[in-house]
């Protein structure tokens, strides 16, 4: 049985797993307090209105967005704590394999974190667009 952390992790991280809601979020960021219309978005990503939907829906559904209503507009959000925390979480892992894989690790082979460095420059990016 997943415990609360790998659940929080894999839904965070499937919420943008997909190119297109991956693209979705840097859109949303760069609107943090006034959010972005579903035309606004349709307009800078091409996507048809189902696909548009879709995507817009599962991110809803897995907590990275949220819609605000404003008479006849509605706004689309990011709500970056629950990705933050993921991130972070999956940043702390790392750092608790890190030291052990270290110990074993064999010359001439490269290591996941070797490339990726750590998880902190996300989080802080995450945190700064989040309200």
């Amino acid at each position: 049985m997943p415990n609360l952390d790998d659940t929080n992790i894999a839904r965070s991280f499937r919420a943008i797993s997909h190119p297109r809601r991956a693209r979705l979020f840097r859109l949303l960021a760069t609107a943090p307090e006034t959010g972005r219309s579903f035309r606004s978005l349709r307009n800078e990503t091409g996507l048809c209105y189902s696909s548009l939907s879709h995507h817009l829906r599962e991110m809803e559904r897995f907590g990275l967005i949220y819609r605000q209503r404003n008479g006849p507009r509605v706004s689309y959000h990011l709500e970056t704590a629950p990705l933050a925390r993921a991130l972070a979480k999956a940043g702390e892992l790392a750092g608790q394999a890190t030291a052990p894989a270290a110990a074993r690790h064999r010359p001439g082979r490269s290591r996941l974190w070797d490339h990726c460095g750590t998880a902190a420059p996300l989080v802080q990016a995450a945190q700064s667009v989040g309200h």
